[in-house]
């Protein structure tokens, strides 16, 4: 298991930042899926400047060894001919921003869309950010904000 720092996490997002604003991609709207994506979504809409922020509440389950991936909240807003910019804290195998992705290009029909995570695993992720800067290897990344998930673990092994 991977256990990053805020500074870390802090210094990965300046890092995407760089990469969105040397691409030239200038979003109109940022969409945070939650509740991962909630810091991912403040710190880049901070650094991009962004004032149309949104979430999309999602989560995934695994069973029979499949993937589903359930949106449970989604804004009420139009988003046509416009540039949104969609964040989550991680691809682990990318299959929540691939739905979340075809939601906003074909019911909201944003005339451009680019995803961006802090991260993406390696070793399992099938639909790839646009953005991403770390890549992880393994089953499990803990971001700092996941303090009440330590106790589930032992992290001295």
């Amino acid at each position: 298991m991977k256990k990053l720092t805020w500074n870390e996490v802090e210094n990965t997002a300046d890092k995407l930042v760089e990469n969105i604003k040397e691409s030239k991609f200038s979003p109109d709207y940022i969409i945070g899926v939650t509740t991962g994506g909630l810091f991912p979504l403040a710190m880049l809409a901070k650094r991009l400047e962004i004032k149309n922020i949104l979430t999309i509440t999602a989560s995934k389950i695994t069973k029979d060894k499949e993937e589903i991936v359930t949106i449970r909240n989604l804004p009420n807003v139009d988003l046509q001919d416009k540039k949104v910019l969609l964040v989550d804290e991680i691809a682990q195998s990318g299959k929540t921003l691939h739905k979340i992705s075809e939601i906003i290009l074909q019911r909201y029909k944003a005339n451009e869309l680019k995803t961006a995570t802090l991260a993406a695993n390696g070793d399992v992720c099938e639909f790839w950010p646009n953005y991403f800067v770390l890549i992880e290897k393994g089953d499990w990344t803990m971001f700092p904000w996941e303090k009440e998930k330590f106790s589930k673990y032992d992290l001295k092994k």
